[in-house]
């Protein structure tokens, strides 16, 4: 029986979003088919992530603050394999920004060949607490330059 339920997952275009790093492959990251094991790519998409804030500045990934994201919801789809010796370019577009949530959408390609999509739902929450707050001004200042609209 088919589920009535629309899923909360946007479908993310096949495009290369506005923010990009390059990921190699390691040897390590295979699995016994030899190709890139399923598990890694959730990997990649948080190496952009960690990328794309310490260069921002939002976040000190070096003394840990009283506030910080945290992941809620994490997604992938897998489109084709991946084989080493490779290097992806991993990119990062900003598709919703709440007041204390942001969603993330990411991209990953090999040459011309998307292999990957994936969507991550993030809180910024205070850590002793354990409960979510309003999203920093200067996060929200950074993150809105890479919005991305997914009708296009």
């Amino acid at each position: 029986m088919a589920s009535t339920q629309k899923s909360r997952i946007p479908r993310i275009p096949l495009k290369k979003l506005p923010y990009s790093i390059q990921q190699k492959v390691a040897w390590s990251d295979l699995d016994a088919f030899a190709h890139v094991n399923h598990t890694k790519y959730t990997v990649y998409f948080e190496n952009a992530r960690t990328e794309f804030f310490s260069e921002r500045k939002v976040w000190n990934t070096e003394k840990i603050e009283p506030t910080g994201p945290v992941v809620h919801e994490i997604s992938l789809q897998f489109r084709s394999q991946v084989r080493f010796p490779s290097t992806l370019d991993v990119t990062i577009g900003i598709n919703n920004l709440g007041s204390r949530k942001f969603e993330m959408i990411c991209t990953m390609w090999n040459e011309n060949d998307c292999v990957c999509t994936a969507h991550g739902e993030f809180l910024w929450i205070h850590f002793e607490k354990g409960m979510p707050v309003r999203l920093p001004e200067e996060l929200v200042r950074a993150l809105e330059p890479f919005r991305v609209d997914l009708a296009e």
